[in-house]
């Protein structure tokens, strides 16, 4: 029997290949309201946003859970399911990819959390396909079902840093937050999920030890 993510669950309705509708879910709204990443990026904010840490709103806290919303993104058949062990590939795989994503909001390298996501991400294999008109695509060449999960996250990274869109994801540095948001902002260095939000409680702490000191 497939499982079928529930109906509450909030969600991106964008195409991330044309003609093809896939719903992506996530663990509440954008606290900025903030359109999502152009392109297959929105994937990996999808992945990033499965755990809203205000909320404590895990959408892959169990391995039935996990294969939902991976059926659901269109990256596993509809009923297949998941080991306890890719489960736990899957969540160092959302939070190795958040951390470097803290990178980017920072603006500094981060040796570490580069490591971290590139281990992640070993366990797939990728190769080129060409399509008739001379287009080209990083797709996955792994015949295991869970490998092709990764390859997938690993081709969208790859895309977006070859057109520019993956420093713009990042990771809101708040409190009990993480979210993961695009800034489209002309500097690039929005750093807030939500300056009502994360941004304005930052300056209330701020605030606050100052007048405490």
């Amino acid at each position: 029997m497939a499982i079928r993510p529930q109906p509450a669950l909030r969600s991106y309705h964008k195409k991330m290949i044309p003609g093809n509708e896939v719903r992506l879910l996530t663990a509440g709204a954008d606290p900025g309201d903030r359109a999502p990443a152009p392109g297959s990026l929105r994937l990996v904010q999808a992945l990033v946003n499965t755990l809203n840490a205000e909320t404590g709103r895990d959408l892959l806290g169990t391995a039935a859970e996990a294969a939902a919303w991976l059926a659901a993104a269109r990256l596993l058949s509809p009923g297949s399911a998941l080991t306890g062990p890719q489960q736990a590939a899957l969540l160092e795989l959302r939070e190795a990819t958040r951390q470097v994503l803290g990178g980017h909001t920072l603006r500094r390298d981060d040796p570490a959390a580069a490591s971290r996501l590139t281990m992640a991400l070993a366990p797939c294999r990728l190769t080129l396909a060409v399509d008739p008109a001379g287009g080209v695509r990083l797709v996955s060449a792994d015949h295991d079902p869970f490998s092709r999960v990764i390859g997938g996250i690993a081709a969208a990274i790859a895309e977006a840093a070859t057109a520019g869109t993956w420093a713009r994801l990042k990771c809101c540095p708040g409190r009990r937050c993480g979210w993961a948001f695009y800034d489209r902002s002309a500097s690039s260095r929005s750093r807030w999920c939500s300056m009502q939000v994360c941004g304005a409680r930052a300056k209330m702490r701020a605030y606050r030890d100052r007048q405490a000191s």
